[in-house]
């Protein structure tokens, strides 16, 4: 799971001990990020892993032997572009001849390319410097890049340890990222598990969306973030457990922007349905409401 706010139903089920009402030990496993996530899911590290909807389009087009179970979470202001010299950068049009730190094949491309379409600064020259999450600080301070396209919570560790940085340009409402479960297909884990699991994360979701301060509390303090900063970066988050028509077509918007720019193999784009499991969701969500009913 990634060390994000993003993964909070997942921190809260286990705070809370929902995962142990459903009858299931779970051990969780912190990486940098959804790509690092999914890497170790693939590697058979883990048995599931949190990654950006942008992750799973990238790696459909190299293999189907995975399935996304969920969406937990939306946030329309998790990635940001930040500068420790942003007024130098205010308009975008001067941000031809930049070096930009970027996270390869994850929301932070995604982000960043849209930001430049937006602004239609697409033929700009700029150098992308492809980094790892916990590269992105050290690097802008030590001015090896001029800009990163980051998720949170590094935009804020930028912030508290550089006052200068900021971001570049508002970017609210930009982007709707969305967070999920991912597993593989053919795996030893039953589908009762995987239900459950699923079932414990709609308890989880439904304890923040009723107990918003005292989930904050927990996060803040698992993942030693400032409580005020937090409480900031939660009026962005929209917790609910889905797997929905949005999610298709996010994931199809992207797949054209990734063939566009010949980041991915075209021949192999494959119907994003394939990868999400409907069907246990469904089931799982079913069983649930009557058990509370």
């Amino acid at each position: 799971m990634s060390k994000t706010p993003l993964s909070s139903p997942i921190f809260i089920a286990d705070e809370k001990g929902f995962f142990k009402q459903h009858g299931l030990n779970i051990q969780l496993i912190r990486e940098d990020g959804g790509v690092k996530c999914f890497n170790e899911l693939m590697a058979g590290n883990v048995d599931f892993a949190t990654t950006s909807e942008s992750v799973v389009m990238f790696n459909s087009f190299y293999r189907t032997d995975f399935t996304v179970l969920a969406s937990f979470v939306e946030s329309d202001n998790d990635v940001k572009l930040l500068s420790l010299s942003p007024q130098r950068f205010d308009d975008l049009a001067a941000i031809s001849g930049a070096k930009v730190g970027i996270v390869k094949s994850s929301a932070s491309e995604f982000f960043f390319d849209s930001l430049l379409m937006l602004y239609h600064q697409q033929d700009a020259q700029i150098e992308r410097v492809y980094l790892k999450p916990n590269q992105m600080i050290n690097a802008l301070q030590q001015k090896e890049v001029d800009l990163i396209s980051a998720w949170e919570p590094l935009p804020y560790q930028l912030v508290d340890e550089s006052p200068t940085a900021s971001q570049v340009i508002s970017t609210k409402g930009l982007y709707n990222l969305s967070f999920n479960l991912v597993g593989l297909k053919n795996h030893s884990i039953s589908v009762k598990d995987k239900q459950s699991i699923l079932q414990a994360l709609s308890d989880a979701v439904n304890f923040i969306n009723e107990k918003p301060e005292d989930s904050q509390l927990i996060i803040s303090q698992l993942l030693n973030i400032d409580k005020i900063q937090l409480s900031y970066l939660w009026r962005d988050y929209s917790f609910r457990l889905t797997l929905s028509n949005t999610l298709v077509s996010s994931l199809q918007l992207q797949s054209q922007w990734a063939i566009d720019r010949l980041l991915v193999p075209k021949d192999n784009r494959i119907d994003i349905r394939q990868i999400l499991d409907r069907q246990l969701f469904e089931s799982a969500m079913n069983e649930h409401m009557d058990e509370h009913q």
